[in-house]
């Protein structure tokens, strides 16, 4: 709740008060006394209007899916209902401007209702940042009669909107250095790919035809055979190092991390994809949650939870996820891991290998 002064309206009040007590005191009699009473009973009976208009104001919110995608036009609406005995005056709706894009409700909106009237308001939204966070109307504005104050109330109904990142190639860049420690030599000694390389050795029984260099074996008057190059044995893990911030502390600035955070991790899963990479991803889920990405039906299981999927379940997951990122040893014959920390000061250090 936040009460706002109207100073030029408070002080023109301040001053008829102590002409209404001067006159009540010099003159006496009902008339001057009735006067005064109304001018000293004005600020409490309007916040027991204000009270009884908020008490009995029923408000739902929704948008038409459930689940959005960052800068998609949907439809929204608001459904106000006055189901009390005192009818609205100049209510005004405040909304979540910095998150969302309102296109046919504005900021401040006067909204009047009589006794049992409902209205609905309707209107396109687009949701600024990936994640999951109140969009929509967060605030209701009453102001008294004579405009002296004016009462801001959160509305008792929010609704949460569930926005998936957009599918970017942010990642890539940032993802080459785990390329070129890929490609350092480290190769299975038991399996080998399906394309010949280009180590040579002379033909032996069993071998195919179709692996038979005919011009080498041309040039040395002898069978010579492409040998497969050996498969890369190296698996790719990602760490969602994600901020641990409670719902009622997530601002503006949360919401903008959030949302390049999730926009990279998603990024990266795609990036592997289409490499044909497997991609395993630990990230907080409640509690610790792995994810295995190798197919497009995977990926979009994943894309479909990660939205709303970040959370914490109580502090010790944190710790547990801050232990399993200090204990993890990367095995450079098997697997590369990626540290990916959302709450990151230095951007040199928001995504790097460890071990």
């Amino acid at each position: 709740m936040k009460i706002s002064v109207h100073f030029k309206n408070f002080a023109i009040y301040i001053l008829l008060l102590v002409l209404s007590i001067v006159f009540a005191s010099f003159f006496g009699g009902p008339v001057a006394f009735v006067w005064l009473y109304a001018m000293i009973l004005i600020i409490p009976v309007s916040i027991l209007y204000i009270g009884l208009n908020y008490k009995f104001l029923a408000i739902y919110q929704e948008i038409e899916i459930h689940k959005v995608s960052k800068g998609e036009i949907h439809k929204y609406r608001i459904l106000l209902e006055n189901s009390g005995f005192l009818p609205i005056h100049n209510m005004a709706l405040s909304t979540y401007s910095d998150r969302c894009d309102l296109l046919e409700i504005t900021d401040g909106q006067l909204i009047s209702l009589d006794v049992r009237e409902k209205m609905e308001l309707t209107s396109s939204i687009n949701c600024k940042y990936a994640g999951a966070y109140d969009v929509g109307v967060k605030s209701l504005t009453f102001t008294d009669p004579f405009n002296i104050f004016s009462v801001d109330l959160n509305v008792l109904y929010t609704f949460k909107a569930v926005v998936r990142p957009k599918i970017t190639n942010i990642a890539n860049s940032a993802l080459d250095f785990e390329n070129l420690v890929n490609n350092t030599g480290f190769k299975s000694i038991n399996q080998v790919e399906d394309i010949p390389g280009n180590d040579m050795r002379s033909y032996q029984s069993g071998d195919s035809l179709s692996s038979i260099n005919w011009k080498v074996s041309a040039k040395f008057s002898e069978l010579m055979v492409r040998l497969p190059n050996p498969m890369e044995k190296r698996s790719v893990t990602i760490i969602m190092d994600a901020a641990n911030w409670q719902d009622s502390k997530q601002n503006l600035e949360f919401l903008k991390m959030r949302d390049f955070f999730l926009e990279f991790v998603v990024s990266a899963a795609w990036n592997f994809g289409q490499q044909n990479v497997p991609l395993e991803i630990i990230y907080p889920s409640g509690d610790i949650k792995t994810s295995t990405v190798d197919s497009y039906e995977s990926f979009m299981e994943f894309y479909n939870e990660i939205a709303d999927g970040i959370f914490y379940r109580s502090d010790a997951v944190k710790t547990k996820l801050q232990s399993l990122i200090k204990e993890k040893s990367v095995d450079y014959d098997k697997n590369t891991c990626i540290l990916i920390k959302e709450d990151c000061r230095d951007k040199k250090d928001f995504c790097s290998i460890i071990g």
